[in-house]
């Protein structure tokens, strides 16, 4: 009968181990620093009331990883884990909540009522002793260290994801498309009101422009110059004079609209001196149609080039019969036929 085999318990492991398997005073107290921030990021996650909140403290959590990998001598590990977990899906996260909306806070306790409180309770206490005891009675295998450190070696590292661990990928490439879907879900609103049609707009425009007086068309866009095409160029009327309607609201109201001797002075110049002719009261010539009353078309005389002179050319006369050698009895019954 064979004795039974005693487990002794081992040191904890250190938290970076050098080639000798041996860790230094910095490296401890880099792992106390970085445990501290992670641990109390971890409780505020859980404590958030708003996804932002939330959201800011995972990144923190997944920097603290970051720093941890690289002070393990596994610097690839840590490269990713910034450049994927924190760049690219927190950035999504904080994506969709965008998408969402962060007004207000979100209703967390009316999730549950009063009486289930004491439950919730219960098996929190009960899952944080399970998982206490679990780590107590692991028994942990002795720290080596890294003597060559090919184990962190890209090339193994990608050998051991896509062989050993394929399925554990697969499935973060599927919780990561459900999360896309999830986030074109909650992104997705009912019509509230109905959709205006074009015929319902042009009825509000013209109720406005008789009750408001406000103008029913678009609004005259910025002028564009040689000197400058901004936005806060006034555009001209058919006075020359600026029309101020033409610079959008909000540089009018932050004064930092042009003047028209800023982009043009000959404009400004010509119109001081009455060089630019008012074309307001002009009349525009129309076609006189049924749908388009107004003056006649002006009538335009198109000027045509002389006809060529017709030249009449004599007409030779006939030649006598002797000279062409024919019988004049067969020119006679030719003549009959005819």
């Amino acid at each position: 009968m064979s004795s039974p085999t005693l487990l002794l318990p081992l040191a904890p492991a250190p938290a970076a181990l050098s080639g000798s398997g041996t860790v230094t005073l910095g490296e401890t107290i880099l792992f106390g620093v970085v445990a501290l921030v992670t641990i109390a990021c971890g409780v505020g996650l859980l404590t958030a009331r708003r996804a932002v909140a939330a959201a800011v403290n995972m990144i923190v959590i997944m920097i603290g990883l970051a720093i941890l990998y690289i002070a393990n001598e596994a610097p690839f590990l840590g490269v990713t884990q910034v450049v994927v977990y924190t760049g690219a899906i927190m950035t999504l996260v904080l994506f969709v909540i965008m998408l969402v909306g962060v007004g207000g806070e979100e209703p967390v306790g009316a999730t549950s009522s009063r009486s289930q409180v004491p439950l919730i309770v219960l098996v929190g206490a009960a899952l944080a002793g399970a998982l206490g005891v679990t780590v107590w009675r692991t028994v942990l295998p002795r720290p080596g260290g890294l003597d060559s450190g090919s184990a962190a070696d890209p090339a193994e590292l990608a050998a051991a994801l896509f062989s050993r661990h394929v399925v554990t990928m697969e499935l973060t490439a599927m919780l990561l498309i459900v999360a896309a879907v999830g986030a074109l879900a909650l992104t997705h609103r009912q019509r509230i009101r109905p959709k205006r049609s074009q015929a319902r707009i042009a009825q509000e425009k013209l109720r406005d422009y008789a009750i408001k007086g406000t103008h029913p068309g678009q609004r005259p866009m910025p002028g564009v110059y040689a000197a400058t095409n901004s936005a806060a160029a006034p555009a001209l009327d058919a006075d020359g004079t600026a029309v101020e309607e033409s610079i959008p609201r909000v540089l009018r109201a932050r004064g930092l609209g042009y003047e028209l001797a800023e982009v043009s002075p000959e404009t400004a110049a010509a119109a001081r001196a009455n060089l630019i002719s008012a074309r307001a009261g002009a009349r525009v010539a129309q076609s006189g149609m049924a749908s388009m009353p107004g003056a006649a078309a002006p009538v335009v005389i198109q000027p045509m080039a002389a006809p060529a002179p017709v030249v009449i050319q004599p007409m030779a006369a006939p030649a006598p019969p002797e000279a062409t050698g024919a019988d004049p009895s067969q020119t006679e019954a030719k003549e009959e036929d005819k």
